[in-house]
């Protein structure tokens, strides 16, 4: 706890590069930010899952060894110790977990499916999923609702929301498809995230940095699309995205929109996306009718895929795959606006960002 009674916080960051997750603390009072210590991961660690009490913290590694690596987390002093390595089949560009954290949810870019995983078994080592389902072109995210009752999945390539039902008995979890929803062709469904309330679904867009918000029934789970927040004036200078391939040329490259992480400050007022190209966090504001207007943008780290807001919604930490610093931004409760307050040095290749309250 900081001096003047706020809250502190430890960020700990993926690197893919280096292969090691980096813990920072950062002061909740002034957003001052410090390096502890690094642990090994695994070749390209990239996506994180933190369990609902924030003690165990699971990460994929997607280089020739795929693995979950997970790990008990110290809630007073930020460390991590190993528990286990449990190799698996797929790449999985996300990972998250059910709210009882007994179920791990996985999305594999490559191999275009989602997976479920028993936590329990990869505590023991075990990875062989419980279900995976084929037929995701590019999946790229998979969150649950906080009832634990469904899923949520994004097709990159197809333009497609999915919801499921998680299935459970005592023992046993599976999803079950309730619906699909397209969006529109070419917009590229990337990240998603539920309002505090869950009522609606908000989902980032890859190929042009806005986000499609889709109004959720709680009981049934099925979403009814809603409206699509404007296409930001500050990256008018880039053209529409497209699906990287190694064919892709770097000139080219450079001149389109590349969107990727989707964070909402907890009063639900504020939407966040980062843009990987122009290297800039996009703000949106919840309109009263429920829908998103363009609030600015801030300059970031290099290519920021992952960033993450703390639990108090005064603080938003950003990291770059081409940057080696982690940099701390305060946010403004009236406007949204970020405000840089402090940057150290972090790790190659950073790429995801969770938060454990310091208790």
């Amino acid at each position: 706890m900081s001096q003047s009674g706020a809250a502190s916080f430890f960020a700990l960051v993926s690197n893919a590069v280096d292969g090691d997750i980096a813990v920072f603390r950062v002061d909740g009072a002034t957003g001052g930010i410090e390096r502890l210590a690094r642990y090994p991961a695994g070749d390209t660690v990239m996506p994180m899952a933190l369990s609902s009490d924030g003690r165990v913290l699971h990460a994929a590694t997607r280089g020739a060894k795929r693995s979950i690596v997970t790990y008990a987390v110290d809630p007073g002093t930020g460390g991590l110790a190993h528990v286990q390595t449990a190799s698996i089949e797929a790449s999985l560009a996300y990972v998250s977990l059910t709210p009882s954290n007994d179920w791990l949810l996985g999305a594999s870019y490559g191999e275009n499916s989602v997976s479920l995983y028993r936590v329990k078994s990869l505590a023991n080592g075990e990875g062989e999923p419980r279900q995976v389902i084929d037929g995701f072109v590019h999946a790229h995210a998979v969150i649950a609702s906080r009832d634990g009752r469904f899923a949520y999945a994004t097709s990159l390539g197809s333009d497609t929301v999915f919801c499921f039902a998680i299935v459970r008995d005592t023992s046993d979890a599976r999803l079950e498809l309730v619906q699909k929803m397209h969006v529109e062709a070419g917009f590229g469904p990337r990240h998603l995230r539920l309002s505090p309330d869950e009522k609606t679904l908000y989902v980032s867009s890859e190929f042009r940095a806005t986000v499609a918000v889709f109004s959720r029934d709680v009981e049934t789970g099925t979403l009814t699309a809603r409206s699509v927040a404007p296409r930001a004036p500050a990256l008018a200078h880039l053209n529409d995205g497209c699906l990287r391939t190694a064919h892709l040329d770097p000139v080219t490259a450079a001149s389109l929109v590349w969107g990727a992480d989707l964070q909402i400050t907890p009063d639900g007022r504020f939407i966040y996306v980062a843009e990987r190209t122009s290297s800039r966090l996009i703000a949106y504001r919840v309109t009263s009718e429920g829908s998103l207007e363009y609030a600015g943008y801030t300059d970031t780290e290099a290519q920021p895929r992952g960033f993450r807001i703390d639990p108090s919604g005064r603080f938003l930490i950003a990291c770059g795959e081409k940057s080696t610093h982690v940099a701390v931004y305060a946010i403004d409760a009236g406007s949204g606006a970020l405000s840089a307050v402090s940057r150290c040095e972090g790790g190659l290749g950073a790429n995801w960002v969770d938060i454990v309250p310091q208790t």
